[in-house]
């Protein structure tokens, strides 16, 4: 059987250049960014996973506020740890009402959001970190006292939960932080699953 012609200057088994490859690389990568940010299911597997480090940490705090109480109190106490890992904790907090937000915003984008993303584009509606201006996106109302915890743990996303300064002076203010914010977090991270109908 004679051998198969090919054209000049091509190859019958040639494998794909490096354009071809990188063509196909993006593609890719763009269709799981897509499929990524417009499952709401994925937003709140991450926000599972970020609560699921935060109750890690939850047993060393309480032991450090329960120390620092009985040295307040003038009680004899060991020392309380090294570090508190209290803004640590709210940060997570933080990155866990994101993703709570934004997985039930990414449910609601318009048609021409949606095709942006799948062009691989982040929808404007979903940038940024600001988690009060998310959760009243979702509908969910607060109270008074949960904006303000809200917004300290904007504060730590920001920075105290990953940096020892924020990038301006004028950043720098009263922060403060109460024993008990671990059952308020708790109870707004509750309230908003149940707003965006994510069980726990």
């Amino acid at each position: 059987m004679p051998d198969e012609i090919s054209a000049p200057g091509s190859l019958p088994d040639s494998e794909p250049s490096r354009s071809e490859e990188e063509d196909i690389l993006t593609r890719a990568r763009i269709a799981r960014f897509s499929q990524s940010v417009l499952n709401e299911q994925a937003w709140f597997s991450a926000a599972n996973e970020l609560i699921a480090a935060m109750e890690l940490l939850e047993p060393h705090i309480e032991l450090f506020w329960d120390r620092l109480r009985a040295q307040v109190l003038d009680q004899k106490s060991d020392p309380e740890p090294e570090h508190s890992l209290v803004n640590v904790h709210m940060m997570l907090a933080g990155f866990a009402i994101e993703n709570l937000c934004k997985g039930y915003l990414a449910s609601r984008l318009t048609r021409e959001e949606r095709d942006a993303v799948k062009a691989g584009i982040l929808a404007e509606s979903l940038r940024g970190h600001d988690i009060l201006e998310f959760v009243e996106r979702t509908g969910m109302k607060l109270s008074e006292t949960e904006k303000y915890l809200v917004k300290r743990i904007g504060e730590a996303i920001f920075w105290r939960g990953r940096y020892p300064s924020p990038t301006s002076h004028q950043k720098i203010g009263p922060f403060a932080q109460v024993g008990s914010d671990i059952r308020h977090i708790k109870a707004v991270l509750r309230k908003l699953r149940a707003h965006v109908s994510f069980p726990p």
